[in-house]
């Protein structure tokens, strides 16, 4: 491609990334079409990128980072071959490494285009920033009209927490300030002079709107990631022409913007940031057993660790009694999580990340104007990108934030971006030919082959969602519950051989054949049990992608129980069959009652010994429960007795239900009934 070509379409190279971005927005971790289509739009940004460079040998730019991080996006595709949950792993490759690839993708653009495509993105971004602004004092003022008490008048945007959304702020407002001291700077007239520069104004209005928006989140975690961010930003804006007035100009916005977000809430952030509350908050302490539950997870794991993006389905047998703040998705901590998760490489490879960060902001902040020799305006500007990828990568020590899409591809889009002004050093010459590789078609082909398989998994992988988990829309597309379904099984039998990772069309393929074998008795007994033992190979091959699937092996559990005697095992073999599938979906998720249930029933009530029922059932209870799965499992202890004619201890196990959980309709009737009758 020629170079005439690249600079006619700036544009486009912007265009790619900023969609890219959009996309991630609602992705949250659940609608893998939006992962899906996200990943896609940066590879097929990728081939534009690197399809003449490979053809000229790929050189590469020279310099520590771009080597870094093309080992970083490696070791997260390398850890896919180990891990543990490797079908769950793959969405969060794409997740945690849009950082590296949006780096690499935006550095290696052709010079021509450079200037010109981030003027394009830059101003995306600062659309987005009004946007998000606007989604979160939305919220705000329609969750206020609402009536919703100060703890939940928290904005979270498009995401679902509000410490990660109050991070993507802190992304946006360090480069927006940045820019903003660099181009009033440059005006010749007085700071508050008659005469009013409207972009000037413009980039103030957008700040402003940006911290109303942040103040509003009530971030701890965000609010001192600012804290600590922002004395670099008044160390490296020191010797901007009025920097002490526009300086006195933003922190009367900060005041401002505290003042008017935190009134509805009593201020009560600030009694947030006290050491008494931090010793004794309930999420904050919560936050303390997480981290200790994720150094076990290590501990067992200390090599590879289980796999990106494992951490909920290892969490729940790990977790510590006393931490029921969380729903376990994520560490609060990605360090630790990091660390769990890939071992100490991966842990590396992100203390790295922010070695790196520290480094830039020391050529910023010192060797901007001797060995870099940048003019101040960059300099701000760099510096301001690197400090706002600088402030979520300290937030990332108390949340989750780089498992959050949207900020995960603009953070490597705005360090890129950054390290083209402050560490840019030209090309090395063609790697290629170095080792070996004469004719570049040879890695573009490669090049496509990676594209199109990883394009083919992922649209499988929505496709999956689409069909399997939020497939309302199909009930209007087929109306019939028969086609319906027999679209359904042809769909899943196609998945299959496509996507044999993917989980949910074998768990589909398996219910169906059961149902088919339980529902049509006319079947004579070898299509019956062909039916039953396809839908036990379907349910065991749902595992390989995610063994750890305490529902799946429930599922076979009951199956062997129920169809033991068409699988031609006795009654004994059937039992130890289901026993066996039972504890160990109970190993990877003890806060199961069901399960729990399941196996005291079969194991002891069965054989007599209502003693070890209970106290099976009992032993549930010294494990972390929310309220509401510890009431059904003391309702359960409660049955068990009673069925065992033990009345007396049923009725003191309801007592002491409905002491812990007053609002239990079920067992305050029960009670009422037993009472009524004498």
């Amino acid at each position: 491609m020629s170079a005439s070509i690249q600079a006619s379409r700036p544009w486009l190279y912007a265009l790619f990334p900023f969609v890219a971005y959009l996309l991630s927005w609602y992705y949250n971790g659940q609608i893998i079409p939006l992962l899906a289509s996200s990943a896609m739009v940066m590879l097929v940004w990728g081939v534009w990128v690197w399809w003449p460079r490979l053809r000229v040998g790929l050189p590469w730019p020279r310099g520590f980072l771009p080597v870094f991080m093309a080992l970083w996006f490696l070791w997260f595709g390398v850890t896919l071959f180990w891990s543990g949950v490797p079908y769950s792993s793959w969405f969060y490759f794409w997740v945690l490494g849009s950082l590296p690839l949006g780096f690499l993708i935006w550095v290696t653009m052709p010079d021509a285009v450079q200037e010109r495509a981030w003027t394009w993105l830059w101003w995306g971004a600062v659309v987005s920033a009004w946007v998000l602004s606007g989604m979160a004092l939305w919220q705000y003022y329609a969750w206020m009209g609402q009536g919703v008490g100060w703890t939940g008048l928290r904005p979270n945007g498009p995401l679902l927490d509000t410490n990660s959304f109050a991070a993507w702020l802190n992304l946006l407002f360090f480069p927006l300030l940045a820019v903003y001291f660099a181009y009033d700077a440059q005006r010749k007239m007085r700071f508050l002079g008659r005469q009013v520069d409207l972009l000037g104004l413009f980039y103030l209005a957008t700040i402003a709107v940006v911290l109303l928006a942040f103040f509003s989140t009530g971030s701890r975690g965000g609010l001192l990631a600012w804290l600590c961010t922002i004395p670099f930003a008044l160390w490296g804006f020191r010797r901007q022409v009025g920097a002490f007035p526009r300086w006195m100009m933003i922190f009367a916005l900060v005041l401002l913007a505290f003042l008017l977000m935190n009134y509805a809430k009593g201020y009560d952030i600030l009694g947030h940031l006290a050491p008494g509350y931090i010793d004794h908050n309930s999420s904050t302490v919560a936050r303390g057993l997480m981290w200790l539950a994720t150094w076990h997870i290590f501990l067992s794991h200390p090599w590879l660790g289980t796999g990106l993006g494992s951490y909920f389905l290892y969490y729940p047998a790990y977790r510590l009694p006393g931490e029921l703040a969380s729903a376990g998705t994520y560490a609060h901590n990605d360090y630790i999580e990091y660390l769990a998760e890939g071992g100490l490489i991966n842990l590396g490879f992100l203390l790295a990340f922010a070695g790196s960060l520290m480094y830039a902001l020391y050529k910023l902040l010192y060797k901007a104007g001797k060995s870099l020799k940048l003019p101040e305006g960059r300099r701000l500007e760099a510096l301001g990108l690197v400090l706002g990828v600088f402030a979520i990568t300290g937030h990332a020590l108390g949340n989750f934030i780089f498992y959050n899409l949207p900020l995960s591809v603009l953070a490597g889009l705005f360090l890129a971006r950054a390290w083209r002004i402050y560490g840019y050093h030209g090309e090395t010459a063609p790697l290629l030919p170095r080792i070996g590789i004469n004719h570049g078609v040879i890695a573009q082909g490669v090049m496509i082959v990676a594209v199109v398989a990883a394009s083919w998994n992922l649209l499988a992988d929505a496709a999956t969602y689409e069909l399997f988990s939020s497939n309302g829309w199909l009930n209007s597309v087929i109306s019939d519950s028969n086609q319906r379904a027999v679209f359904l099984m042809k769909a899943a039998d196609w998945i299959t051989l496509a996507r044999p990772l993917a989980t949910q069309p074998h768990v589909y393929l398996a219910n169906t054949y059961l149902t088919l074998a339980e529902r049509d008795k006319a079947l004579n007994a070898s299509h019956r049990k062909t039916l039953v033992e396809s839908a036990l190979q379907q349910y065991r091959q749902s595992l390989v992608g995610i063994p750890r699937q305490s529902g799946v092996l429930n599922s076979i559990g009951s199956l062997y129980l129920t169809q033991g005697q068409l699988l031609g095992l006795s009654p004994v073999q059937a039992e130890r069959k289901a026993l066996l599938a039972w504890r160990q979906g109970l190993a990877f998720e003890p806060e199961s009652v069901s399960l729990r249930n399941q196996i005291a029933q079969l194991a002891f009530v069965q054989r007599g010994d209502v003693a070890g029922a209970v106290a099976f059932l009992r032993a549930g209870l010294r494990r972390p429960l929310f309220p509401f799965a510890r009431s059904n499992l003391q309702m359960e202890i409660a049955l068990t007795q009673w069925r065992a004619g033990e009345q007396g201890a049923a009725q003191k196990t309801l007592v002491q239900l409905l002491r812990e959980n007053p609002d239990y309709a079920q067992a305050e009737a029960w009670l009422f009934s037993l009472h009524k009758g004498h």
